[in-house]
């Protein structure tokens, strides 16, 4: 970047950015460790919802074709009408319940507390496991079924706490609607333009590695629609 040209985008940004308190700027290790978080944290787990998406579509195809007609709907050379897309947001929200990108969400406690009857000391870590949430079934109906109509009026929301893809309280995901946004308006583009199946009929199982991974890399076979 020139010197004295606006920012060109997040890294000019954050490069320009100051401490309120001390006016220091972001050293070159801080700088790469804001890289790399938002590259873990704003590309791999939305790149990772929406393969879980595809896959749970290849294997649905009457909700895929549903996902395609609403998707046809939006013009594709407009702005995208995201009250439009209510069944591919539906399908998003279902897979990130089934599959959460961040399966695992750690926490230290402030002060001294308990929990059901186990004593927290201030500074105990503790795990808050999405994945066990979303398929619980006490909280969730079916609870290993893939049904986005869950995610559809007339159906309640889910309970607050229930609920955690971008997980809860002062610490939550700070890119969630961003993160939402992208996942639906890709979704929605990839399945109106083509059909997607599955060319491999083994399960793929989900490995936590940092984030909710497919234990490997599964044959699709992808048409023009």
């Amino acid at each position: 970047k020139l010197q004295g040209a606006p920012a060109r985008d997040l890294f000019d940004l954050m490069e320009a950015a100051r401490d309120p308190e001390t006016n220091e700027a972001f050293s070159d290790a801080q700088l790469g460790d804001q890289v790399a978080t938002m590259i873990l944290a704003g590309h791999e787990t939305t790149a990772t919802a929406l393969f879980w998406s595809l896959y749970l579509l290849a294997l649905d195809p009457v909700a895929q074709e549903q996902l395609a007609t609403e998707a046809r709907q939006v013009p594709a050379d407009g702005e995208a009408d995201l009250d439009r897309l209510k069944f591919t947001r539906a399908v998003v929200d279902e897979t990130m319940r089934l599959y959460p990108p961040a399966f695992l969400i750690a926490r230290s406690a402030l002060g001294a507390d308990e929990i059901a009857g186990m004593p927290i000391a201030r500074k105990d870590v503790i795990l808050i496991a999405p994945w066990l949430l979303h398929r619980h079934e006490k909280l969730w109906r079916d609870p290993n079924a893939f049904v986005p109509e869950r995610f559809l009026a007339p159906a309640p929301p889910p309970d607050r706490f229930a609920y955690l893809p971008f997980g809860a309280g002062p610490r939550v995901c700070i890119g969630a609607h961003f993160a939402l946004v992208e996942a639906t308006l890709a979704l929605a583009r990839i399945i109106a333009a083509f059909r997607v199946t599955l060319l491999d009929k083994d399960p793929v199982m989900p490995m936590g590695v940092v984030t909710t991974q497919p234990d490997r890399s599964p044959m699709f076979q992808i048409t023009p629609r």
